[in-house]
């Protein structure tokens, strides 16, 4: 099943003429798609992969998080997913400072509520991927929900899912 037809999304081509370069790129490697479906994914995969990297280090694990992600919800085979998870890390790397906000936006100009909310859950489990989710992670999952439009408390909601893996409750090494 693919990610647009699980979760309902229906295409409006607005806003293109300004689209990020690093959609662009994402979207590249999914020709075969319908270009308003290709779009979706790509903005998916790259604040995906935008939370891998928030750390300044995208550990495999995580971009394996992404892949597994992208077969789970987008329908994608394994080995595009995997190539789509380089991609988008790739992309953020590349366009974080200019793009992180645009993508952001677009993709909630794209989605709705429910979509956003399993981008949310998707990103706590890729930050999760290494067994800790940072405190600059968990700080750019906020800045994520935020800018597509998610309330405080919803994050919350969902954070506590992944309180296990919250660096900032974790015992420190002195304390174990």
């Amino acid at each position: 099943m693919s990610l647009l037809r699980f979760l309902g999304l229906g295409g409006a081509a607005a806003g293109r003429d300004q689209e990020p370069a690093s959609l662009a790129e994402i979207a590249g490697q999914l020709e075969a798609l319908p270009p308003d479906e290709s779009r979706f994914i790509a903005a998916f995969s790259y604040l995906l992969a935008r939370i891998a990297g928030a750390d300044l280090q995208t550990e495999s694990v995580e971009t394996a998080a992404i892949a597994q992600r992208l077969e789970e919800f987008a329908g994608i085979d394994p080995e595009r997913a995997h190539l789509l998870a380089e991609t988008a890390v790739r992309a953020a790397e590349t366009h974080s400072a200019s793009d992180d906000h645009l993508v952001a936006r677009a993709f909630r100009d794209m989605s709705e509520r429910s979509e956003r909310i399993r981008l949310l859950r998707c990103l706590y489990a890729v930050a999760a991927a290494d067994e800790t989710i940072s405190t600059v992670e968990d700080n750019e999952i906020f800045d994520i929900a935020n800018a597509i439009g998610i309330d405080r408390r919803d994050v919350v909601a969902l954070r506590s899912g992944f309180k296990q893996h919250l660096g900032t409750l974790k015992a420190l090494p002195r304390e174990r």
